[in-house]
């Protein structure tokens, strides 16, 4: 459903740009929302855009959308129904990569307000998205990721899959990945955590811990960390991509959370026009260890350091953590545990 949206907001704007008609024009996209939502297209700018139709009385400040430099927001009233107003998403700039990013963000942002349930929860959903995409926009659109970078998010996504594979539910599940969204840990609820570190088999140079948040288990009852150690290999494994398809499977009776993982995934740098790119590397799961971070397990706390230093970056070993390890089955079902309670 999500490619589908995508391939048909960039199909609107082609015939769109195919009228040859002066000036903004609009046009309806069929979708079950409580907003009227349309693509745009500008021309001779060529520019493509977003656009929601809302009653004038719903209040929105757009002021902090004012500085984008490819990215125009615009809101005005809305002269084809009365007593409304038009919010306006242009991308100022005809590059054909940053148009195909534009229009996966853009997907993301009808599917975001499909559930909602009136006219005003759907333009706070379309702003908390706006300030989702207003860093992202211009730091990743002209990237993919690296081969760590790649490395990494296949490690985050394969253990969110057992979350999706186990009884917990899957908005839950989906919500509780939080490290695409700069959270000190990448698996994250009130009472545990999980931070997932994916190495090579051939690596000696030990785990890399980013922070002094990272490891740090004072604000949560439990804290694990989770070591998937793959060999990369031309082929015989699972790619990236591969792994996001079976994931899009497991969500696709579930608009929320399918919604969610999308979000995240392209807050993660991961857009499905370079997935050709990452074919070419196929993870095979050589080993899966897990820890229990507690008393004696090598790590830097907060409350350790000294005052005036930040942003410690350091590596351990867990060759000397046997005493931490703990099977899949208690970290899995201790998650269970704790969110059937909540």
């Amino acid at each position: 459903m999500y490619m589908n949206r995508v391939d048909t907001i960039k199909e609107v704007w082609q015939k769109l740009e195919s009228e040859c008609t002066e000036g903004l024009v609009k046009r309806a996209l069929d979708i079950p929302s409580c907003l009227k939502t349309f693509c745009t297209y500008s021309s001779p700018e060529k520019y493509c855009g977003i656009a929601f139709s809302f009653h004038q009385d719903i209040k929105l400040d757009i002021s902090s959308f004012q500085d984008l430099s490819e990215l125009k927001i615009s809101l005005f009233k809305d002269a084809s129904f009365p007593k409304s107003k038009l919010l306006i998403i242009q991308l100022n700039n005809r590059e054909s990569r940053v148009n195909d990013i534009f229009a996966s963000i853009c997907a993301n942002i009808v599917n975001s307000i499909i559930d909602a349930i009136s006219e005003k929860e759907g333009v706070r959903l379309v702003t908390t998205q706006m300030r989702k995409w207003k860093e992202l926009f211009s730091k990743r659109r002209n990237q993919k990721l690296s081969a760590q970078e790649q490395q990494g998010l296949y490690g985050e996504l394969f253990f969110l899959k057992k979350l999706l594979l186990s009884s917990i539910d899957k908005v839950a599940s989906t919500g509780f990945w939080v490290g695409p969204e700069m959270a000190p840990k990448d698996f994250q609820s009130d009472m545990w955590a999980v931070e997932v570190k994916t190495t090579t088999a051939n690596s000696h140079s030990g785990i890399a811990i980013n922070g002094e948040l990272q490891l740090d288990e004072s604000n949560t009852e439990k804290l694990y960390l989770y070591n998937l150690v793959v060999e990369v290999l031309p082929q015989d494994g699972q790619t990236l991509p591969e792994i996001i398809a079976m994931i899009r499977q497991l969500l696709e009776s579930d608009a929320e959370a399918a919604s969610d993982f999308e979000s995240k995934l392209l807050l993660s740098g991961y857009f499905d026009l370079d997935k050709d790119s990452y074919k070419e590397r196929h993870y095979h799961i050589r080993r899966e260890q897990y820890f229990q971070v507690k008393d004696e397990f090598p790590r830097i706390k907060k409350d350790e350091l000294r005052m005036g230093v930040s942003e410690v970056k350091y590596n351990i070993s867990l060759n000397y953590s046997s005493e931490n390890m703990v099977i899949e089955e208690n970290v899995i079902n201790s998650i269970e545990s704790y969110e059937g309670n909540n």
